[in-house]
């Protein structure tokens, strides 16, 4: 892999080097084609990328893999990726301490913690063993057909108490989809839900940034070029922030809705935003490989997570890595007041929390695209933009790693297609 733009003309230019960009080339060289990478930053992974920090691995974001998405399990080598597994359930912190909600048909030994746990009553937790079971008898089809509604009407129609939703959907759902009032389609909570209970909760021994990494490796060296910025597109000719023009048989736009170059950028009507906040500490906050959730309202911090109790490697000396995302666009606040409240706010349930150690904010503006309204398929020739141009990204889709590679391919068997 380099930095050069190499000559010659190839079969497809694909603009963006993140997963949907990464699937769609690992589909057209499979099939035969010729394909050229440009990629504005200077690695692989879009949004899914990890950075090494004083020995520490810093996913950017806290992102995971569902090992459940279809997509993943098609292109992906797990074992290679050597998976680490989160436990199947949270800690909820509330105003009474911390409680634990577990999945007991899948760790039997956490049943009497589950159905003691504060966080919601005995109903409620038969109610969420009937959700699991509906959405294990659900197909993925089915559930992409089914009557769209907010999350939270969604909720509150299957009966589950304003104490269960606040305690434990609000913060873990805020937590994936990055919005807190729970206006995310009905059926992406179905989907994601079915796919957190279908299998382990997981990233890689090495970090989430192994995963384009892994899709990254089939490429030769002529076959990506970094630090090349697409301004714009005219015809089956792209033209970079440095002025060289690149020609191809056709062109696969596959950056992000705020990055589509001319003449094809539309500002997104909306989008989510998070930022993500490391510290470090001498003793760990808690020495379970589960996420933790904020139940409190009007908190900063929505979830936690000790990376190296999940992912020894995260930390090589073996401090605890404490990964917390706060929901929204906090890049306006004072970096050193930000991080003051944040640990102020988490005193109340890790007393040592004033003593740990700030890493690294990542105040990541574009995070997900907004799921109000989700597909699983796209419309009949929605990623094709004119006769040369084509399109994808989970924005299309849905908001996840399994999106954002489902339509990379789609994409690229459309290219595919339309070359024959």
């Amino acid at each position: 892999m380099d930095t050069e733009i190499k000559k010659g003309n190839p079969d497809v230019i694909i603009i963006g080097a993140g997963l949907a960009g990464l699937t769609a080339a690992k589909v057209l060289k499979a099939a035969g084609k010729s394909v050229r990478i440009l990629e504005a930053s200077d690695r692989p992974g879009g949004r899914v990328r990890t950075e090494e920090v004083d020995g520490f691995l810093l996913d950017r974001g806290f992102q995971v893999l569902l090992t459940a998405y279809p997509e993943t399990q098609r292109f992906l080598n797990y074992e290679s990726l050597d998976l680490q597994k989160f436990d199947p359930g949270a800690l909820i912190l509330n105003e009474t301490g911390i409680t634990k909600i577990e999945d007991p048909l899948r760790k039997p030994a956490a049943l009497i913690s589950t159905l003691t746990s504060s966080a919601g009553t005995l109903s409620d937790k038969l109610r969420m063993l009937g959700l699991k079971l509906k959405l294990t008898g659900k197909s993925i089809d089915e559930i992409f057909a089914s009557h769209e509604a907010t999350t939270l009407a969604y909720l509150n129609e299957f009966g589950f108490s304003q104490r269960m939703i606040g305690q434990f959907f609000k913060p873990f759902m805020s937590g994936i989809f990055l919005e807190d009032q729970l206006s995310t389609s009905s059926r992406m909570f179905e989907f994601v839900f079915k796919m957190f209970s279908q299998d382990a909760t997981a990233v890689p021994a090495k970090g989430m940034g192994m995963i384009p990494i892994q899709l990254a490796s089939g490429l030769a060296a002529h076959e990506i070029a970094f630090d090349q910025k697409v301004v714009s597109i005219d015809g089956n000719k792209v033209t970079t922030a440095f002025g060289e023009v690149c020609e191809a048989t056709n062109i696969l736009i596959a950056t992000n809705e705020l990055n589509i170059p001319g003449p094809f950028r539309q500002a997104p009507a909306s989008f989510h935003s998070v930022t993500n906040m490391y510290f470090t500490a001498g003793r760990t906050p808690y020495a379970l490989p589960l996420i933790a959730l904020n139940a409190l309202p009007n908190k900063l911090v929505n979830n936690m997570a000790v990376m190296n109790q999940v992912a020894p490697h995260y930390s090589k000396n073996g401090d605890a890595l404490i990964s917390l995302s706060l929901i929204g666009d906090h890049s306006g606040t004072d970096a050193a007041q930000l991080q003051s409240e944040v640990l102020r706010e988490l005193h109340a349930w890790f007393p040592d929390a004033l003593q740990w150690k700030h890493l690294k904010t990542f105040h990541i503006d574009y995070a997900l695209p907004n799921d109000d309204t989700v597909i699983d398929e796209p419309a009949n020739h929605a990623n094709r933009l004119n006769e040369e141009c084509f399109i994808c990204g989970d924005h299309l889709l849905n908001g996840s790693i399994n999106a954002a590679m489902k339509s990379g391919r789609l994409a690229a068997e459309a290219i595919i297609t339309s070359q024959k």
